[in-house]
């Protein structure tokens, strides 16, 4: 081979310091303690060879986690394209069925270490380093790699490139915005705007419009809806929530797969489908991409309403769209707290659902006794699945297993403090940040599903227990 052939060498090298190579374990798998997060931070910005071996891990694992969720006709698509790039094809090896998850680990291993050189070579991600050396440790971010998963431009109020990291939620207003994940992909944002970035390949989706062009090792860049998992396959797509919480995918170039419930099909140039109810999918008229990218109407909450059996005192309820994760206000009279069971945290397909806090001054009638006939009607505007959270304290009535599935899981209340001369109620007790360290009740998750949407009654509910609290659903669209 030739010099001007033989490859770069890529950065990143193997750190000597076991120490070191523990706590970037640590910190890649989300186990370790905020000190550890900043030792780690603190060593990013003096220690170039930290950076780059960090780095270089974190694209390493977002890189295998891609290569783990893609199924056989989705891996031989990629590893087929990738081994068309002129720079993988000598170490291409035969496809037979033998030789598959051989030749899978040699060319998905030359993509990981071509992947990094790309990536940490890049202006913008050095730009990036230097603006996280001057900005300080990380340690307070929601276990975000370094360097960002996303960077966008022209977030309001921002007069630099604003990082993402893993785990963190955006917030766009009306307007479009340029943005570069550090798996190479280049996205355009339509706000309004909520998109949470798990990993750089993978994104979980709420609302707005996201157009993404894709380089070839940037392939198995995910983006997941309420109703389907949209998985690039060398091209360049886009995805939007309209107002009416349906899903809807376009193909401008190349292929994507579209996965929803049991239906999973491939879309090429020029296709575009709507998902609605059921993962049935239905043509969409083609648009262009400046037509794709205008503002769309925010969807409203799939919970539209509350209704109560009881008197008009004590009707006051809120819903919270999208709010459901560790250590959101569980009630509008109390200061509880809604938490992981145990260390794995809430149940992660109920995260960020819509929810409502509830009145827990709602099993007392108006002249504040103790009541065991609390009714509760819940209104939704569309199809949806929905989880009620019940107190494990309180014994099962007939209506509850015929309305509702056990789903076996728990989620934990953190109760707090409270103090009410009219109930005769005062308890005292500490909250703890983090999932599974102060859980004053557990509450098991049932789950019911609204093919038509429409209303659904709970209770009556008793008071067979003396703190009991009152249940609240959890809810998505279909």
């Amino acid at each position: 081979m030739s010099q001007s052939q033989e490859p770069r060498p890529i950065v990143g090298k193997m750190i000597d310091d076991l120490a070191i190579r523990d706590l970037v374990d640590l910190c890649l798998t989300d186990r370790a303690t905020p000190e550890q997060w900043k030792t780690l931070s603190d060593l990013i910005v003096d220690r170039p060879d930290v950076s780059e071996y960090y780095a270089a891990q974190a694209i390493v694992g977002a890189r295998l986690a891609m290569v783990s969720r893609l199924d056989e006709a989705q891996e031989r698509e990629v590893l087929d394209h990738l081994e068309s790039q002129e720079e993988f094809k000598e170490l291409a090896a035969p496809a037979d069925s033998q030789m598959f998850s051989l030749r899978r680990v040699v060319v998905a291993t030359l993509a990981l270490a071509a992947s990094t050189m790309i990536f940490l070579g890049s202006p913008l991600v050095v730009q990036m380093f230097q603006e996280a050396s001057q900005s300080g440790p990380i340690a307070g971010k929601d276990s975000g790699p370094v360097p960002p998963a996303l960077v966008i431009n022209g977030v309001p109020g921002e007069t630099t490139p604003t990082p993402y990291f893993g785990r963190q939620m955006i917030e766009l207003p009306e307007g479009t915005f340029d943005g570069v994940t550090s798996s190479g992909v280049k996205v355009q944002i339509a706000g309004p705007a909520r998109i949470r970035v798990e990993d750089p390949m993978l994104w979980r989706m709420f609302h707005g419009k996201v157009l993404a062009k894709v380089s070839p090792l940037g392939h198995g860049f995910t983006i997941r809806t309420h109703q389907a998992d949209v998985v690039d396959l060398g091209t360049e797509f886009g995805v939007a929530i309209s107002g009416e919480n349906l899903t809807e995918v376009v193909v401008y170039e190349g292929s994507v797969s579209v996965s929803s419930g049991s239906m999973t099909h491939k879309m090429s140039k020029g296709e575009a489908i709507t998902i609605p109810i059921y993962g049935q999918s239905q043509e969409l008229a083609m648009v262009d991409r400046d037509a794709f990218l205008q503002p769309a109407d925010v969807p409203a909450s799939v919970i539209s309403e509350v209704r109560f059996n009881n008197g008009s005192e004590m009707k006051d309820y809120k819903i919270v769209k999208g709010g459901f994760t560790e250590g959101a206000l569980a009630y509008v009279d109390r200061i509880h707290r809604w938490t992981g069971h145990d260390a794995g945290g809430l149940p992660s397909y109920m995260v960020d659902l819509d929810y409502v806090q509830m009145p827990n001054d709602l099993k007392f009638t108006e002249d504040w006794k103790r009541r065991n006939n609390v009714k509760a009607t819940f209104v939704f505007n569309s199809p949806a699945v929905v989880y009620l959270l019940y107190d494990e304290r309180l014994s099962i009535p007939s209506w509850l297993p015929q309305k509702f599935t056990d789903t076996g899981v728990l989620v934990g209340l953190d109760k707090g403090s409270h103090e009410d001369a009219r109930t005769s109620t005062k308890y005292q007790l500490d909250q703890e940040e983090g999932p599974g360290k102060s859980v004053d009740v557990s509450l098991r998750v049932w789950r019911a599903i609204l093919r038509d949407g429409g209303e659904l009654e709970i209770g009556p509910l008793g008071s067979s227990h003396k703190d009991w609290v009152v249940p609240t659903v959890v809810a998505r669209p279909i």
